[in-house]
This record gives structure tokens, sequence and C-alpha cells, in this order.
């Protein structure tokens, strides 16, 4: 282990939702760099500490179990308000601060889904940094649940001008009602935790929407009981419990069986359990009838509500069976050359011939699929003709691709990629034998060829797309080609620019009671029109967190419509052109200056703007972690527990 004197950094490291393919090659290198590697865990029954959460099984394919450290955030005691539970919060801190006094330099975080949305490593920073003032704080962006669920139910998250809004499903039904009117993309996070609707009053609420019938929910992802159904089945009331037999004449003789023991907490993407038991409904049903409308979804569970669009644009596919989850497979890496003046803009790629690169296999070279041939079947069991592998290269940093999406890449026949939006390095990791084509200026009919040929000739073609393919990859009318072929077709999620954005500036985007909802969206009056009702000033009327892609170029009409729908002039902004490349900027203004800003540095491509209260305000204290805060494998503290409905009777 790495000890050295210096700068002290603490690294909170999205290891995404569940599949260890799914961990981005930076994720993996920090992880095993770091002196130390922390995860979250709870105690058990009995302060036993339970087995390994989802986080820490994610990462046990990296880094060996003997250099992993489990925090427990006291959530067991039940000693009332002692000073025990008063300074739980501070534990997790404490050690983390041990740390740094031993000699760590690096201290490593692991959380599920990416560390600045729905997730506690903020506050864990926060507190560390009330005790190591000199701790620099990073973030490492993750693979989210809502881009693998799209990934694996074949749904396209945002086509064209639509936007996405990610709403928290335990803060009340009017945002999911106002996220739904929109007609766009709509995500909602925690389906099952305490204080979210009953799955009843979900399904009305979609249904009344008109959009139950293309919802989608899922949980556990990538891992052993994954589920993806429709909303439909999963939301109908659970069938009543039978009726409680008579209580027995006379006592039995043999005693009770002892109850099994409960399973290993798992963790979601805030890092939170399963909390089946003590649920809160917005019902105004009896407690009785409420627990008779459960059906069993999982805890914490995922819905994806599809924009509303026209038949067969846009369209989930045919959801095709799970994945067998595979053992950790040896690492395929690449040397990755550092670019020469690297030119991102719309032209001619500077390669006059497929480039030949080459792989370094770190394991066994036998057990690394080579050719076609060697490749896995299709998910549905079946051998294909032919293969199209989409695959989400990130923002820009060759190292936040996924484990995953390397191996799609080094295990293609062709590799089609656009030299205006990615990075060269990622063909590092293609093979030598590869075709390598550039689509910079290749319209879908200069791409499909390559997919025809592919299915007469049963390739594999990896079809590389910056940041996620889900979120305006133009991959929706790519899939109807594939499906019309007979090809099989296969999303590998990506780093979206906006999580890289929020890694790069260290900040949370979900602040609570400041900001717990996320709208994804563009500007309207380009190309490509906006549908009715989906205008920034509209969206901007929630003041909540707003990510504005595709926006730059006409920047004095997207700040006088943010203006127009109610954000304060000093709201703050950040504008990010070119996250995790070389030339990356990155710029901290105001609203009121936000057209200066871009127009003064000529940012009309490759720009993100981030706008919300939540990029400057610390917020509250997360309810997770409170002492009054209850689910299935924990019971509030009484007198915590009305001090908790006290300050949300007063916010």
């Amino acid at each position: 282990m790495k000890r050295q004197s210096g700068v002290k950094r603490l690294i909170g490291v999205g290891v995404g939702p569940g599949d260890p393919e799914l961990v981005t090659v930076k994720a993996v290198r920090v992880l095993r760099e770091a002196d130390a590697v922390l995860v979250p865990v709870l105690a058990g029954a009995d302060a036993e500490p339970a087995g390994p959460g989802r986080a820490e099984t994610i990462i046990r394919a990296y880094v060996g179990a003997d250099r992993i450290r489990r925090l427990e955030f006291a959530l067991n005691d039940t000693g009332g308000v002692t000073p025990r539970r008063a300074a739980a919060w501070q534990a997790a801190a404490a050690a983390v601060a041990e740390e740094f006094a031993a000699g760590a330099a690096s201290v490593a975080f692991g959380t599920l889904g990416d560390p600045n949305l729905y997730s506690t490593f903020s506050y864990l920073a926060q507190a560390v940094a009330e005790i190591v003032p000199e701790v620099t704080v990073e973030t490492v962006a993750g693979i989210t649940a809502m881009q693998d669920l799209a990934s694996r139910a074949g749904i396209s998250l945002a086509e064209g001008t639509e936007p996405v809004t990610l709403v928290p499903l335990n803060g009340g039904i009017a945002a999911l009602d106002q996220a739904l009117a929109r007609g766009g993309t709509v995500v909602g996070y925690k389906v099952g935790a305490a204080a979210s609707p009953a799955p009843r009053i979900l399904a009305d609420r979609l249904q009344a929407a008109g959009r139950l019938g293309t919802a989608i929910i899922g949980a556990r992802l990538g891992l052993p009981g994954e589920l993806i159904a429709p909303a439909a089945d999963l939301l109908r009331p659970a069938p009543p419990a039978p009726a409680t037999p008579p209580a027995p004449t006379a006592p039995s003789t043999s005693p009770a069986p002892a109850a099994p023991p409960a399973p290993a907490p798992e963790f979601n993407e805030s890092d939170s359990l399963p909390d089946r038991g003590g649920r809160e409904s917005l019902s105004t049903e009896s407690p009785a009838s409420s627990q008779a409308d459960i059906p069993d979804i999982p805890y914490l569970s995922t819905l994806i509500v599809p924009a509303l669009r026209a038949a067969s644009i846009g369209a989930g596919l045919t959801v095709r069976p799970s994945e067998t989850q595979a053992s950790p497979e040896p690492e395929v890496t690449a040397t990755l050359p550092a670019p020469s003046n690297p030119n991102h803009d719309d032209v001619t790629s500077p390669w006059s011939e497929p480039l030949q690169s080459h792989i370094v296999v770190v394991g066994d070279p036998a057990e690394v699929p080579r050719s076609r041939d060697e490749t896995t079947p299709a998910r549905d069991g079946s051998q294909p003709q032919g293969r199209v592998v989409f695959v989400g290269a990130g923002p820009g940093a060759p190292d936040l691709l996924t484990r995953r999406g390397a191996r799609a890449i080094a295990t293609a026949d062709i590799v089609i990629w656009a030299s205006s939006l990615v990075d060269q390095r990622i063909l590092a990791y293609a093979s030598e034998h590869a075709e390598i084509v550039d689509s910079a200026q290749l319209p879908m009919e200069g791409v499909l060829p390559h997919y025809e040929r592919a299915a007469r000739h049963n390739l594999t073609v990896a079809r590389v797309h910056s940041g996620d393919p889900s979120l305006w990859g133009a991959v929706q009318e790519q899939l109807e080609q594939c499906a019309e072929l007979g090809l099989d077709t296969e999303i590998v999620p990506g780093v979206s620019s906006f999580t890289a954005v929020a890694a790069a500036i260290q900040r949370e985007l979900t602040i609570p009671e400041v900001a717990q909802s996320v709208i994804l969206t563009r500007l309207g009056g380009g190309k490509t029109p906006m549908p009715p009702g989906e205008q920034v000033r509209e969206f901007a009327r929630h003041g909540t967190t707003m990510a504005l892609f595709l926006s730059a170029a006409r920047s004095g009409q997207l700040q006088e419509e943010l203006l127009a729908g109610g954000y304060p002039k000093d709201t703050p902004c950040v504008v990010a052109y070119q996250v995790t490349w070389p030339d990356e900027l990155i710029i901290h203004t105001k609203l009121d200056t936000l057209a200066a800003t871009i127009k003064e540095r000529k940012l009309w491509k490759h720009t993100l703007v981030l706008v919300g209260p939540g990029l400057q305000t610390a917020g509250s204290r997360s309810h997770l972690y409170h002492p009054g805060h209850f689910h299935g494998y924990r019971r509030a503290e009484p007198q915590a527990r009305k001090q908790l409905r006290d300050t949300k009777g007063k916010s």
C-alpha cells in the first residue's frame, strides 16, 4: 500500500448499478491505486456486520477483499438520542480521517451509480472536510441505473429535442405529475421507498397521463434476480393476505421454527437499504388497506416512462431475457497514445486508412474472445445473423469508457466511430484485424451498408457513440434498421457529459431541500423543433437543477428563457466545454452573464450548461441516515422520529 505525505485526496468512485463490467476503466485504476478503499455497509443484528453490500461486491471484481474496509454508519444504534447517536454521522468521516492519519494519501469511497446523483458521498465529503480541512475531494463519474435500465430494456431516453426529467418518488407525487405533463421521458428513482407513492396511486397517475402502457420498472440490474418488467404488471395491487387462522386451543409442544436470517443488505444508488416494512404511503386509506395494496416490488427500483412519440418512433425494443452474470474476465487494456493537438470539429478524419491497434491483455490471452466465432451469443441464446453493439464512449476521456464497452470494441470485426465526437484513443482497444470506419461525414445511408454486410457475413459491429447512446444518440433509427436486417443489437451505456461535469466541479446535482430533481433538455428553435410544452422557460419554472445540451450556439435565447421561467438573475451556472478532453474549459458564472460568458469565449459546440441553486447551496442533511428515518432493517428512534416529522412540517 502506497503511503506518502502531502496532498490528501478523498475520491468518490461511481461503480455503476451492479454489473462489474459497467465500471469505467478510470474507476478501476483509481480503486487499484488508492491507498485505502472504503465501502458503505450497515451493521446487522446485534451489531454483527452484514455480508458485503452491492458496491463492495462490484469492487471485489477488481480489488482484493483484504484491501476493502467497510464503513458502518451506526444505523443499528437504538439507544435513543445518545452521544453515540449524535456522533454517528461523524463516525464514517472519522474512519476516513484515520486512514489519512495512518499515512494514506488517497482514499477511495465506492458508491453505486454516480457519486453526484442521489448519493450520500457528498455528505461524507462535507463531514471529512470538517475534520481534515486540507483534504481535496474528487469524484469519478459512473453509469446510473436509468442508463443501464434503458440499455437492457431497449429504450431510447431522448431523441431530437425531447427532455429527460429525473424525479425521486419518495419526494411526493406532485413532481411526478408535473414531469409527466411535459411529455418527455420521466425517470423515477426510489420506487418502493418509504414515503414513495403506493403502487396503486402510482399506477393511477401514470394511467391518467396516458403513459402506463409504455412504462418500465427495473431492479437489481446485471445481478442475479434482475427484474425488468412493464410497470402495468408490477403496479397491480397484491392479492389480499389470507385470513389469520384462529389461535390454537392448546400451546404447541414443538418450538416455532427460527426465522431465516435476513439476506445481506443491498445498497441502492444512494447506498441505502431495502425497505419492505414500515412503508409510508400517500394513500388516505387505513394502514391495513395500504399494506394490502403493495405488490412485491423490489425496494428502490427504477421507473422509466418513455417520451410520448409517434408510433414506431423511439419505441422500446422487445425486452430480451436477462444476461447471465459472468465471472470476472481477464482485463483488457490498451496503451493510449497522447493526442497531438486534438481537433474535434466536424472535419474529415486524419486517418487515411484503418488504424492498426494493439491490445495488451492482462491475464490469460486465451480467455479473451478475439474473433467473431469466439464472441458470446445473443442475449436470447440464439446465434444471430450478425450483431451491432452501440457503445457509449463517455464524454471524452478514454478511461471513462466502461469495461464492457472496451470489450465490445476489442471483439468487433468493424468499429464505426465519429472522429468529430469521440477521442481517437478509444481505437486503441480495437483489434489489429478490425476494420475502422470514421462516420464523421457519413449520413445514415453511409453507415447502413456496413450493417447490411454484418448481416450477410455474420459480423460484429461496434458502433461507438459519444456520451450515452440513449441520450440524444440518434440510435433509435439505427435500432429499427438493424431490426429490419435481422441483426441482434445491444446498447452499452456510457458516462454522460452532465455527470462528468458534476464530477469535474465537485458538486452533487441533487441537494436535499434545494434540488431533488434533474431536468435534461435542450433549447428549442434550432433545426429540430421542440414538442409543445417542452420549452426551456416551462422547465425553468421548477427551479431545480437543469442540464442543457446543444444550446450554446443560441446563448442569448437560452438566457432569456431561463430568466422568463423564473430563475433569479444570480442563479449559479456552469458552462462546460469539452469536459474531460485535453482542452476542457469550465467556467462558473451567474445567469445574468451567461450569454456574455459563452459569446466571449466563442463556445458554440461541445458545450453543456448546468443551471440551478444546487450548484452553490450546501443544502441540509439527508434524511437517509437520520436516526428518525426507518426502513425494514432499522427502526426509528421515537424522539428523533418526532424531530424529523417536525422538521418536515416546517419545510
